[in-house]
């Protein structure tokens, strides 16, 4: 019994260990002021990956108004393919929590409020088509690409291109190995399922809103941007 239970503390040892989770620390400013501290936590499962951005203001600013908002998506590892996500809101009076699972081989999403939208087809969401664009970076060959993004409720087209050192951006700067996935988001369908959203969605589910990845060689993102100057929000990587 006593050599059984060792075996199997071990094995359980193990599996614990090959599920590492990830942290890295962003910061996130808006017209050149720093605002908030992002923490984005990367878990990997067996066929799974969960990640979750919790998004805080810093304590100077906080004295004066609260935001903490939190999002999580749980992705297939090799596709991407978004599973369930949620996310909760504090942001001053604005409080909420939404939540989704995909159900029926995926085709129906059932969300926390009750309602019940088609899921399209190849679809991601907002976190999972941010990774899965990053995981791409190094392949030249798979851009200019064409993605939808499902919204709370709408569904959205994701034009990527990419740049690096041979091919440069016209206005971006890049490090010598460093690429850069730049998407253009435009509406297709549906309809928003929370008439007063969070103000990351907000600036995201915007018609022409462009989004900048930069990303290392190994599908890290270091910096990204939301929107144009000069209302875009910037996150920076924290280097330890």
């Amino acid at each position: 019994m006593g050599t059984r239970f060792v075996l199997f503390l071990c094995c359980s040892l193990s599996l614990l260990a090959s599920h590492p989770k990830k942290v890295i620390n962003y910061e996130v400013s808006y017209i050149g002021i720093p605002l908030l501290d992002m923490v984005l936590t990367w878990e990997e499962k067996d066929s799974s990956v969960h990640i979750s951005y919790d998004n805080k203001l810093k304590p100077f600013i906080a004295y004066f108004h609260e935001i903490h908002n939190t999002y999580t998506v749980e992705f297939d590892k090799n596709s991407f393919s978004p599973l369930s996500w949620s996310k909760t809101v504090l942001e001053g009076d604005l409080q909420f929590q939404l939540s989704a699972e995909r159900s029926g081989y995926g085709r129906t999403v059932n969300f926390s409020n009750g309602e019940t939208k088609d899921f399209p087809t190849n679809a991601y969401t907002v976190f999972s088509a941010t990774h899965y664009l990053a995981s791409k970076a190094s392949q030249a060959d798979y851009f200019p690409a064409t993605i939808k993004v499902f919204i709370d409720g709408e569904i959205w087209q994701a034009r990527a291109y990419r740049f690096d050192r041979d091919n440069p951006h016209p206005e971006h700067h890049l490090e010598s190995d460093e690429i850069l996935i730049q998407t253009d988001l435009h509406y297709l369908s549906g309809k928003s399922l929370i008439a007063d959203n969070d103000i990351l969605t907000n600036v995201i589910a915007t018609e022409g809103t462009q989004f900048l990845l930069w990303v290392t060689p190994e599908g890290t993102y270091t910096k990204a941007q939301f929107g144009r100057f000069p209302k875009a929000v910037l996150l920076n990587m924290i280097k330890n």
